[in-house]
């Protein structure tokens, strides 16, 4: 028995399991933010995955519209930013809350711009498969992003 415990252990040391320690994501799940911040879309192409799609959002699927998304936000807000406030690991998951702000340049989600900063936390669950995010959960305060906008004044 104690020749049987051996062989498998090194068999096993030989072949990893799947439940041997993740791969660390957490760079890769920055570059997300870098690439906003940085207004490159090629640098988020670089980490998404072709098939990579966004919950709760059905309009947002695959590679291509991410690149299309990081363009439209960096249009409405052309000094976006997103800075990293928190970031957790869990298998090939990664939590992230940021802070994203910017000054509103051109019309927005029905709003005329009032040329206001706004300020907002978001939060994200990217999970990853071959060292790509493949799908992103995705929350924003929009309705505090709305009052700073002044979308709601008469």
């Amino acid at each position: 028995m104690k020749r049987f415990v051996l062989a498998m252990t090194g068999l096993m040391a030989a072949f990893p399991s799947a439940a041997s320690e993740p791969r660390d994501y957490k760079r890769e799940a920055a570059i997300w933010y870098e690439a906003f911040s940085k207004h490159d879309p090629q640098l988020l192409g670089s980490v998404l995955a072709e098939e990579w799609y966004e919950t709760p959002s059905s309009e947002r699927r695959g590679r291509e519209a991410g690149i299309k998304l990081i363009t439209t936000l960096t249009t409405v807000f052309p000094d976006f930013n997103a800075e990293i406030k928190d970031m957790i690991q869990e298998g090939n998951k990664v939590v992230v809350r940021s802070e994203l702000s910017g000054t509103q340049a051109v019309l927005f989600m029905g709003f005329q711009s009032k040329g206001r900063k706004i300020s907002i936390q978001a939060i994200d669950i990217h999970e990853f498969k071959d060292g790509k995010i493949v799908r992103t959960w995705h929350s924003e305060d929009w309705m505090t992003g709305l009052h700073q906008m002044g979308a709601f004044e008469k």
